[in-house]
């Protein structure tokens, strides 16, 4: 009698940054699918974020018989299934089981090109399908794939919610963390469970998505030497200065693409993301061009 082990794909989470896959000013999910592929195709967010399961995490997801897998657009989490049902685990899955992975930042620009207040670098984001009893009832939770759903203020934890999620983890676990990400096999509402009413696996699996914004600021050009500058060009005079000049309006940050910035018809270069400094005096975040 032959046996074989099998697996199926119990959930997966899509980690997306804007300024990776925008391409200028297109939004990657106004793209059609040939070019949203097109901009996946070299796509890694491990460029950024460093994603892996709690030890403790690591350590339930073996016993119930359940594998971690590393993409490029996330992970995924599979489950051997029962030898003679394949839509039951392998494991019986209990409604409040729960995994909680650690988000880390690797890159020291992340909050550079991230649309998030640098004043809260430090503070810990809390992504999860289910409420903690520490946060308010209107505490957001993580969406489906496709939705909405983008990482802002709005997903910190409160001093006692963070100090209650740090006191969990090692403390190597705490090094460059920015958020913590729990998923539940059954969230706060029945659209986010991960398992279905009968705990069985889903199909499709359910597909959690996080999302991070890129950040837009007014692009500042330094010159050596004084700009003329007339009223049809895309930049002006910053404080009258004629060396210095500022975009008109504010204009997104991306890794692809080109946004047309001109003065007296010459094309000016978009900046890249080391020289981004925020401005307390304007409430303004610029980006600086050296002419």
């Amino acid at each position: 009698m032959s046996y074989s082990i099998q697996y199926r794909e119990l959930f997966r989470v899509k980690i997306l940054h804007r300024f990776f896959l925008d391409k200028g000013t297109d939004d990657f999910k106004s793209m059609n699918d040939t070019d949203q592929q097109k901009q996946l195709k070299d796509y890694d967010f491990r460029s950024f974020l460093k994603v892996n399961p709690t030890a403790e995490s690591r350590q339930r997801l073996n016993g119930y018989n359940l594998v971690f897998k590393q993409i490029s657009t996330g992970f995924t989490v599979w489950s051997k299934v029962d030898e003679n049902d394949d839509a039951l685990p392998f494991v019986p899955l209990a409604d409040d089981l729960e995994f909680t992975f650690l988000l880390q930042v690797n890159d020291p620009r992340f909050y550079n090109y991230t649309d998030l207040k640098m004043e809260n670098a430090g503070k810990l984001y809390y992504l999860s399908n289910r409420q903690l009893d520490t946060e308010p009832n209107n505490f957001p939770l993580i969406d489906k794939a496709g939705g909405n759903f983008h990482v802002d203020e709005d997903f910190i934890l409160s001093e006692d919610g963070e100090n209650g999620e740090l006191q969990q983890l090692h403390p190597g676990e705490k090094m460059n963390l920015i958020g913590v990400l729990c998923i539940f096999m059954k969230g706060d509402n029945s659209s986010l469970n991960v398992t279905n009413a009968q705990d069985e696996i889903q199909e499709p699996a359910p597909a959690f998505e996080v999302v991070f914004k890129n950040r837009n600021t007014v692009w500042r050009y330094l010159f050596d030497d004084d700009q003329q500058v007339t009223g049809g060009d895309d930049v002006k005079k910053e404080n009258g200065n004629s060396k210095i000049l500022i975009t008109k309006d504010e204009h997104p940050l991306t890794l692809n693409g080109f946004i047309p910035i001109e003065l007296g018809g010459v094309g000016l270069p978009n900046p890249g993301v080391a020289l981004v400094r925020p401005d307390v005096s304007d409430n303004t975040i610029y980006s600086e061009i050296y002419m």
